[in-house]
């Protein structure tokens, strides 16, 4: 009784955390399009919009992956434990290229608005 009940709840949170994360993910890339639009005038950089929709899939994906750790807690047979791990490392490698990727644009943006800096000012500006 107690078991079929806990069952019942971890399941209904698994879809609820399922669908916070593709809400995240949905609305990133709706509102990535919606400043791609505008950006073809000319009022945002592909920059900012790279960094946005990645942050969007990175939070999207770390709620899915919340959402599969809460399912192992209902895991029954061995073919589900491999599924379930086959899941977990697929969206932990989709992670952790995303991270990488919105990383690697922060570094470029960085050392672009640095350099823009230094020809404004004619400062030297160090980094520890």
């Amino acid at each position: 009784m107690f078991e079929e009940i806990m069952h019942n709840v971890v399941m209904v949170l698994i879809h609820v955390i399922e669908i916070i994360g593709i809400f995240i993910v949905v609305t990133g890339v709706f509102k990535a399009f919606k400043d791609y639009l505008k950006s073809l005038g000319g009022n945002i950089g592909t920059f900012e919009l790279r960094h946005d929709l990645g942050t969007a899939m990175v939070t999207g994906l770390e709620f899915k992956m919340a959402a599969e750790i809460l399912r192992t807690v209902i895991v029954r047979t061995k073919e589900e434990i491999i599924m379930l791990g086959a899941i977990i490392l697929l969206r932990e490698v989709l992670f952790f290229f995303i991270n990488k990727d919105i990383k690697e644009h922060n570094k470029e943006h960085s050392a672009e608005n640095d350099s823009e800096h230094k020809k404004i000012t004619g400062i030297k500006i160090e980094r520890e």
